[in-house]
């Protein structure tokens, strides 16, 4: 047995592992794996091999003696390659811990193995190499991303003196708006806009200030992006401080100067380490004298804090001294629960702790709600938090401070709102009074000034209304003092003197295709603002405003009454409204009756068939069908009251018209809607096309190619939503367009053809097959620029291919395919062997690793896999051909035919053969050179052609020798085609001649 039982078992064996449990335990577990994949297509025969040798391995690993030798076997086989690397990279007698690191990658082995190896060969082990160009580009020197352009909004931020677009939106002292959802951000953002009203240079810059934070917020990247230019902002405002200072200092930063500044910038960073590493390389490559001397502080006492703030907790402290934070957050996941420093990214078990930060400034915010009395916008803010901080005590405590405010305060908070919103300002003022008396320390001042500017303008138009004889100014002014205060005192009684003349000629159409009641009347002809209010009422005339049910205020002549029911009569009244003051109604005298349309009615085609499908009928009804074909009478087919009518038998590629009614009960009585409309023609479907690749060839520019044996005519469609669609599912083409858009494909062949695309996310392609009206959907695939994997190299490492590639942001795993004729067609090729890599085995590989290195050339395709809303999805292939076929050796040699007495010709005889007896002799080149061997095809001559046969054992060439051939000529065999060299070897057979004269 060749094998070595420690390394076949996968157990350490420096110092071995000599606990029989252990051993036993792990025996059973390999038992396991080797019989469940027995059946492996690529290492099903070498587990078998293993499940055969396991009596032979739980003899050796029973006997201490025999396993001694395997361990001592084990470290020689390891140790052996290692330990000849580690004498060459520490030939100086120290070697880094990154390059440590990269030993212990590349060999699959422990930092500590690779450690304690080199100690034993007296290499020391030195600190890493610190980068110090690369800290000071990445964090100091380097824009990041629309930097100028969030650069050239400082000017229309300064006239409110903000600094950034958070500090702009924030609504009072909220703490935290960085760490707000986009979606309430660009809440912010819109109400605000709604403020700068006027035509002044104020307005016009905060409108547009407004306008950038709704792109800015519109998601999470584009969030990011302005988060790490406000934090770039803020590291260069510090490190520029640092250099002021040291400048003054002659170019000096003392220990106690460095804390300042690295606590600033641990702030930023919430890793204090990492502030230290910026801040020396920023001081080396300015040129600044900074010899950091660690404080002998215990790390175990040390906690950063979310907000950065550096807590000392030897005192027994929990929370932190700036925020009040916890410092140790129990993962809120309830699988997991384990508990975590504050200040940590993600938790092993995947939940984001930026999560929390969005939580607490939603927290933040709730709270700034109750204390406006806000309480619906607080319970919503508070309703968002436990979303993502789910089980969190703050939520508790602040619902209870807020179920406490309401009870204290019961209606009035809300009744209040609703009056300002429908500008009955009295109404308010007096709630907001009697707030105050409850509530003290409750004072809203941009209400305040609100209602006091609304009332005193009411007042002065009331007072001019009052003071003025003439009926056209009363009117006019009473109804600005309406418009401003919808309550003010007097304004009502002043103005119900002179009420609107009613409006005429009312008109209403029912349409059943929209199912909507289309009203219009002509205006009232009274002066001033005329609105109209409606009114609508089952079987009866409604004779007042309260008689009935409101459907509508509206100031133009016109409404559509969507909210109806269909069978049912109604009636309308339309009343003028002039500051409150109704005319008298204009009414319809004859009842309105409207029969719904059947809706989204699609026929799909079939072979001898037809399918027709359409939403939901209203309840009661029945669905009545009619056909004709080809100018044959009407007949009635189907009566039913589902959502689906399949009509088969049909003839193909022959017309047939459908007609589909609702038929309702109405009072008793069945009557039925003038019907829907709709063709279809039967016919053989093609084939669903079951391939489809597409790849990114340069910029925007992608190139589709798919399999078509049918020749049939493909459209191309496209979605950056995962399609609803299966592969070989029939939908109507209508249906199709509305879910997905049609792609512009420029042929470049019957099968093939390029498209544009712009984005940085994900598309989805489909190639589509479009009969009669139907569509065939067939593969889909994906097309992306910035989620795409690019493969750096594909090398054999240790019998085993490594794929080195730079994977894109937001990766979580890896799908490797490979076939060994063509590349994988996409991720869906059922031919292609397929493995499945995450991304932490991935890190800590830092390559993908395939465990089957064949003589064989490997057509690779790698996909990167999200998570997207908690589903799968993945990028666009990247192809890449490693080549590692065994070549076939062909070996050649040269001999010289002379001419005999004068008869015959001299000639050059060329014999090839091979290992195998029977080849494929490739395209061969004999180029020829003068006084030396030819050492390179282009730099010769060409001397003979020998074109591409098969050879059965051998094969022999005679080539004339040309009359005028220089002396000291030699020749020399080489492939012609550069392809070939991936498959064939030429050489020339020992003791063989060159020289041909």
């Amino acid at each position: 047995m060749n094998e070595n039982c420690y390394l076949l078992l996968e157990l350490d064996f420096d110092p071995p592992v000599e606990d029989q449990n252990v051993i036993d335990q792990r025996i059973e577990e390999k038992r396991k794996f080797w019989s469940i994949n027995s059946n492996d297509f690529k290492r099903g025969a070498e587990y078998k091999k293993y499940l055969d040798m396991l009596p032979e391995i739980k003899r050796i690993m029973c006997d201490p003696l025999e396993r001694k030798k395997q361990s001592e076997t084990a470290c020689n086989h390891v140790y052996t390659q290692l330990d000849k690397d580690l004498n060459i990279l520490g030939r100086s007698g120290e070697i880094t811990e990154d390059v440590v690191e990269k030993i212990a990658t590349v060999k699959k082995l422990s930092v500590d193995i690779v450690k304690k190896r080199a100690s034993a060969l007296g290499i020391k082990i030195g600190k890493k190499k610190a980068d110090f160009d690369s800290d000071y580009n990445k964090y100091y020197k380097n824009k990041p991303a629309k930097a100028d352009v969030f650069d050239g909004m400082k000017n229309f931020l300064n006239p409110f003196n903000k600094d950034n677009f958070y500090d702009f939106l924030n609504p009072g002292t909220i703490p935290n708006m960085d760490k707000l959802p986009c979606d309430k951000l660009t809440q912010f953002a819109k109400e605000k806009k709604e403020k700068f009203n006027k035509n002044d240079s104020n307005s016009s810059s905060g409108k547009k200030v407004c306008e950038a934070c709704e792109l800015t917020f519109k998601d999470e990247n584009s969030k990011t992006i302005y988060d790490e230019y406000l934090a770039w902002c803020k590291r260069r405002s510090i490190l520029d401080d640092a250099k002021r200072i040291a400048q003054m200092a002659g170019l000096e930063l003392s220990n106690a100067q460095g804390d300042i500044y690295i606590g600033q910038l641990t702030e930023l960073f919430k890793d204090r380490e990492l502030a230290k590493n910026v801040l020396i390389a920023f001081c080396k490559v300015e040129k600044i004298a900074y010899n950091l001397n660690p404080t002998q502080r215990n790390n175990e006492n040390i906690k950063v804090c979310r907000c950065g703030h550096i807590n000392d907790v030897s005192d027994g402290r929990a929370v932190c001294q700036n925020c009040g934070n916890e410092l140790i957050i129990k993962c809120p996941n309830p699988t997991c629960g384990v508990e975590n420093d504050a200040n940590i990214k993600v938790c092993k078990c995947g939940f984001k702790f930026e999560n929390i930060d969005k939580a607490l400034a939603l927290y933040d915010l709730a709270e700034y709600s109750i204390k406006k009395l806000d309480f619906e916008v607080a319970n919503v803010h508070l309703k968002d938090a436990e979303r993502y901080w789910p089980g969190s005590s703050k939520v508790k405590a602040i619902r209870e401070q807020l179920e406490e405010s309401k009870q204290r305060i019961g209606d009035i908070a809300v009744n209040m709102r609703k009056a300002v919103k429908e500008k009955l300002y009295y109404e308010a003022k007096e709630q907001y009074a009697t707030l105050q008396r409850s509530f003290p320390e409750f004072k809203e001042a941009d209400l305040e000034e609100e209602m006091s500017i609304a009332i005193e303008t009411a007042k002065s138009y009331y007072d001019i209304a009052r003071s003025v004889s003439n009926e056209t100014d009363i009117i006019e002014n009473c109804v600005k003092a309406h418009e401003n205060c919808c309550d003010y005192p007097g304004v009502r009684e002043l103005i119900s003197k002179y009420p609107p003349q009613m409006p005429t000629n009312l008109r209403i159409l029912p349409d059943g295709k929209t199912k909507t009641n289309i009203l219009s009347w002509d205006e009232s002809t009274s002066d001033g603002a005329i609105y109209y209010y409606i009114v609508r009422k089952k079987d009866a005339i409604p004779i007042n405003t309260k008689d009935g049910e409101f459907v509508g205020r509206v100031n133009i002549c016109s409404f559509n009454d969507c909210n109806i029911l269909p069978g049912i009569f109604y009636y309308y009244a339309i009343f003028a409204e002039r500051a409150g003051v109704y005319s008298r109604p204009l009414t319809s005298r004859i009842p309105v009756l409207n029969l719904f349309e059947i809706a989204n009615v699609k026929i799909t085609t079939g072979d001898s068939m037809l399918q027709l499908e359409w939403d939901p009928i209203p309840s009661g009804s029945t669905v009545e069908l009619f056909r004709s074909s080809d100018g044959d009478k009407e007949e009635h087919i189907n009566s039913n009251n589902s959502s689906g009518y399949l009509d088969s038998g049909l003839e193909n590629d022959k017309v047939y018209n459908y007609r589909l009614c609702l038929v309702y009960n109405v009072n008793g009585q069945k009557q039925a809607s003038k019907g829907i409309t709709i063709s279809g023609i039967p016919t053989r479907l093609p084939n669903a096309i079951e391939s489809l690749s597409v790849n990114l060839v340069q910029d925007n520019t992608f190139q589709a190619v798919w399999e078509n044996p049918e020749n049939s005519e493909v459209q191309v469609y496209c979605s950056t939503d995962r399609p609803e669609y299966k592969f070989g599912e029939v939908v109507p083409q209508s249906m199709l367009d509305s879910k997905m858009r049609r792609l512009a494909i420029t042929k470049t062949a019957y099968n093939s053809g390029t498209f544009q695309f712009q984005g940085d996310g994900l598309l989805y392609i489909s190639a589509v097959v479009i009969k009669s009206g139907s569509a065939v959907i067939g593969a889909i695939s994906r097309a992306s620029k910035g989620k795409t994997v690019t493969i750096k190299n594909i090398a054999a490492v240790n019998d085993k291919i490594h794929i080195f590639t730079d994977s894109p942001k937001g990766v979580t795993g890896f799908v490797v395919l490979c076939r060994f004729d063509k590349y994988p067609i996409d991720i869906c090729d059922k031919k292609a062997i397929r493995k499945y890599i995450s991304l932490k085995q991935y890190q800590h590989d830092n390559a993908l690793i395939i465990n089957d290195l064949k003589q064989k050339n490997y057509y690779f395709s790698v996909f990167a896999e999200f998570s997207i809303d908690g589903e799968k999805d993945y990028s666009s292939g990247a192809d890449y051909l490693f080549e590692n076929a065994s070549k076939e050796v062909i070996t050649y040699s040269i001999s010289l035919a002379k001419k005999l007495f004068g008869f015959g010709e001299s000639s050059v005889k060329i014999d090839f053969e091979a290992e195998n007896e029977s080849f494929i002799l490739p395209d061969i080149d004999i180029v020829s050179a003068v006084e030396h061997i030819p050492i390179f095809k282009e730099s010769a001559k060409l001397f003979y052609s020998i074109p591409t046969q098969p050879v059965t054992g051998s094969l022999q060439v005679k080539i004339p020798l040309p009359k005028n051939i220089e002396r000291e000529t030699y020749v020399k065999a080489f492939l012609k085609n550069k392809e070939s060299q991936s498959s064939y070897q030429l050489q020339l057979k020992f003791n063989s001649v060159s020289k041909i004269s």
